[in-house]
C-alpha cells in the first residue's frame, strides 16, 4: 500500500514542476545608461533627432540603391517571362509539326498495310485460277503493293 502512494505523489510532484517552472515575464531592466548603438525609437529627444540626422542620408542612399536593384530585378523577371513564354510556344508549335507528321507517317503506313493485304487477295485470287489451269492467270504479272495505293 505504501508503494502505490509513493508513485502518486511522485507523479503529483512531476506534473507540478512544469507549473512551477513557469513564471511571468518580467519587464527588462533599464540601461543605466543609453547605449551607443540605441536609435531611441522609443523616446523621442535631441539625440534621436541627431542620430537621424547623420544617418539619414545613408538610409535613403540604401533605400534608393534597394529600390534600384528591385526596379532591375523586376525588369529582368519581365524579360525572363516573355523568353520562357516564348519557348513555350516554340515548344507548342514543334510539338503540333510533330504530331502531324506523326499523323501522316500513321496514315502512310496504313495505306502501305491495305496496298499489301489488297496485293496479297489478287495474288491468291491469281493463284487459285492458275491451279484451276487458268494460263492466262499463270502467265500474268504478280501482283505488287504499289499497284494498290
Amino acid at each position: 500500500m505504501r508503494a502505490p502512494m509513493m508513485i502518486a505523489a511522485l507523479l503529483a510532484s512531476a506534473t507540478a514542476l512544469p507549473a512551477s517552472a513557469q513564471t511571468l515575464p518580467t519587464a527588462p531592466a533599464s540601461p543605466t545608461r543609453e547605449l551607443p548603438y540605441d536609435r531611441g525609437y522609443d523616446k523621442p529627444s535631441p539625440r534621436t533627432d541627431a542620430i537621424n540626422a547623420q544617418e539619414g542620408p545613408v538610409t535613403d542612399t540604401l533605400n534608393a540603391q534597394a529600390g534600384a536593384a528591385a526596379t532591375a530585378t523586376a525588369s529582368a523577371d519581365i524579360d525572363a517571362k516573355a523568353v520562357y513564354e516564348a519557348d513555350r510556344e516554340a515548344y507548342w508549335r514543334a510539338l503540333m509539326a510533330h504530331d502531324r507528321s506523326v499523323l501522316r507517317t500513321d496514315e502512310r503506313y496504313a495505306r502501305q498495310q491495305n496496298a499489301y493485304a489488297d496485293a496479297m487477295v489478287a495474288w491468291r485470287m491469281q493463284d487459285a485460277a492458275c491451279k484451276r489451269g487458268n494460263q492466262r492467270a499463270c502467265k500474268a504479272p504478280t501482283p505488287t503493293p504499289e499497284q494498290f495505293y
